[in-house]
This record gives structure tokens, sequence and C-alpha cells, in this order.
């Protein structure tokens, strides 16, 4: 039990990953409400923010399992620091170079090395806590990552009302070079076993060319399928909430915010449960919660009916997105984790090329409500295709006895 709960790096090397992951999303953050908005303001239409905002999940379904390889091959260090300090420079293009090319270069190279927030950072903290506490490190993961996205989102609402675009780009840059900065410090974690899937015995584990079959097929579905309602959500809440209730981007901020601390609530509230509730479970009730969110956005004409569908959706990703990557782990040998994570990470980039797309489109011929409505019943089928997790766990596990 002491090797379940052993911290396999020192506290620092946890609290500089942790902080380069709370400066990148202030970053995202302050982003969320402002590149639409500014995109827009350069006369560009509705469907084509959705295709420059797609652009980005294009490259991150190739990318991401190169990083994850690369996690495999030299550890998860070296990659995330190089991938920090490449980040630090794509947004001092948008400071350098205003315009819409800029903001098309950007997003692609956004593509390419932001998405090691995703493959590379929470694999460390997997590797860097005992198998007893891996839910818990991704958990402060989501919480860091909920408190510097709602800073980010408010004060970036803020900023763009008071002082325009450019000042949220210098500003931005400013916290990535930071980040690029913190990366410098972290160490390698000690390899581990991940245990066995506690929910029905021991599941055994798939070797690469289970990669993209059973299990981890349905895991990637399920992370596709929240990637596309997340992309809608924040690419295009903004431009619902003009439209639905006359909220300016102050507003949206502060909604984007409240999405994030409410993620945090639960988060926490998990962490109490989370040796009771299996897996499985609550990826189930994650999509779920994540499509009544959708359908209350759909439905709201105020600030409050929109902090109400924002509650939802803050509730679904604290269910399903910390048990996703576990389990993915649970059913990786570590020799190929990285590349385990990095191809569940591109199921989900394909659920960030498709939502800004998907949405874009419906936005256009049938307006905005029909865009979150649609969301919201693809969400309730990715529900039901979670249940399989289940079965597939017995199954397997009927099949080794």
């Amino acid at each position: 039990m002491a090797d379940d709960d052993e911290l396999r790096v020192r506290p620092r090397s946890i609290a500089a990953m942790l902080c380069t992951v709370g400066l990148h999303l202030a970053v995202l953050g302050a982003l969320a409400p402002v590149l639409p908005l500014y995109v827009l303001s350069l006369r560009a239409t509705t469907a084509q923010w959705g295709a420059i905002a797609a652009s980005n999940g294009l490259v991150m379904i190739f990318s991401e399992p190169v990083w994850g390889w690369a996690a495999d091959r030299f550890g998860f260090r070296r990659p995330y620091a190089l991938s920090r300090l490449a980040s630090a420079l794509e947004f001092w293009l948008l400071v350098l170079w205003p315009g819409l090319w800029a903001v098309v270069v950007f997003q692609a190279l956004s593509g390419l090395f932001d998405t090691t927030i995703g493959v590379l950072s929470r694999g460390y903290l997997v590797r860097a806590y005992g198998p007893g506490r891996q839910t818990y490190g991704l958990s402060l993961y989501l919480i860091v990552y909920s408190i510097c996205l709602a800073i980010g989102s408010t004060v970036g609402g803020c900023l763009y009302e008071h002082m325009g675009a450019r000042a949220v780009f210098v500003a931005i840059a400013a916290l990535a070079t930071m980040g690029a900065v913190v990366s410098s410090v972290l160490e390698e974690p000690k390899m581990g076993l991940p245990p066995p899937l506690p929910e029905h015995g021991k599941a055994p584990r798939v070797g690469a060319r289970g990669l993209l079959a059973g299990p981890l097929l349905i895991l990637g579905s399920a992370g596709l399928i929240q990637f596309v309602a997340n992309r809608v959500v924040r690419n295009f809440l903004v431009l619902l909430a003009q439209d639905h209730a006359g909220l300016d981007a102050t507003a949206v901020g502060l909604l984007f915010g409240a999405f994030s601390l409410a993620n945090v609530v639960f988060l926490m509230a998990m962490n109490r449960f989370d040796q009771r509730v299996s897996l499985t479970t609550r990826i189930v009730l994650g999509l779920a919660m994540g499509a009544v969110g959708l359908a209350a956005y759909s439905l709201a004409h105020s600030f409050a009916g929109f902090l109400v569908a924002v509650t939802f959706d803050a509730l679904g990703w604290a269910l399903a997105a910390p048990a996703r990557v576990v389990m993915v782990g649970r059913f990786s040998p570590p020799a190929i984790y990285g590349a385990a994570l990095g191809l569940h990470g591109a199921w989900e980039n394909v659920g960030v090329l498709l939502g800004p797309v998907l949405a874009g489109v419906l936005w256009e011929r049938g307006g905005p409500t029909v865009a979150y409505q649609a969301t919201a019943v693809l969400v309730a089928v990715g529900a039901v295709v979670a249940l399989q997790l289940r079965h597939g766990q017995r199954a397997a596990v009927a099949e080794r006895g």
C-alpha cells in the first residue's frame, strides 16, 4: 500500500508542473472570450471562425501521438520543456504580427505545441504518483486547470473591453514565457506499474495492437464526444450569449470563470468519493450531465440561465475527465503508456476539430439553438456507448478465466 501512495518525484517538481499548467490555462482562458470577437472584427464570418478554430484540432490529431511517443522514448520532462518554449514563441506571434493570417498560423502552431498540456502534463502527473493516488493527481491538475481558466477568462474579457485585443495578447505572451522558464526545473518521475482495474477484478492490459480496439476504443470515443461539446461551448458561447441574452465579453468571461470554479468544487467533492464510485460510472454520468448542460445552454436567455447550464457542464467534466485518463493508464503497459495516452489525446483532438466545424455549419443553417441541441444529442449517445465499458471489462475477465 505504501508503494501505491508513493510520490515518485520531489514535491517541488509537482508544484512546477502544476504551475506551468496554471499559467497555460490562464492564457487559454484569456483567449476564450477574446479570439472569436477579434476574428469577427476582422470581417470573418461565423463559419470561417469555426474553420479557423478547428485547424488546431486537425494538427493536434497527429501531434499528440507523436508527443506521447517522445515521452516513451525520451521521458516526459525534456519534450515538455521544449514544447513550453515553443508555445511561448507562438503567443508572441499574435503580438508582433496582428491580423487574420496571424490567427490562422497561431492556431496551427497551437495544435502542434499546446497539445502537450494534455498528453505530457497528465502523463507526468499519473507517473509521478503511485497507483493509489493517480486519480488524486489528475484531480489536482484539473483543479489548477479550472481555477486558472476562471481567472484568465475573467481578466481576459475585462482587459479586452477596456484595452483591446493587443493588451490581451501581450499579457498572455508574458505568461507563456513564464511557463517556459518554470518547466526547466522539472524532474523525470520513476517508472511504476499501473494497478489492475478495481471494478471487476483484474483486467488484462492491452499491447500495442490493442490501442485502437476494445475498451480503449470506447474511451477514445468518449473523449472525442466530450471534446466536441467542449469546443462548441468554448468557441461559440460568446456568440450564443450575445444572440440569446445580449451579454458582452466581460459577462461571458465571468461565465467561463463560473464553469471553472464549479469544476473545482465538483472535483474536490469527487476526491472524497474516489474509491466508492467506479471509473465507468463516473464516465457515463459525466457524459449524461454534459448533455443536460448543452440542452440548458440552448434554452438559456439570461445570465442566470447560462449559469445553470455552466453548472451541469462543469459537473460532467469533473465526473468524466479524470476517470477517462486513469482508465487509459490501467489498460496500458508502462512501456507504451505515453503512446496510449497520445492516441487517446488524438481521439480528443478529433473532437477539437469536429466541434467548431459542426457548430459553425449548424449555426449558419439553423441558428445557435440547433447547434447546441444537436451536440447535446451526440453527448447523450456517448453516455450510452460508454456503458459498454462495463460489459467489455466483464467479457475480458471471463475470457481470461
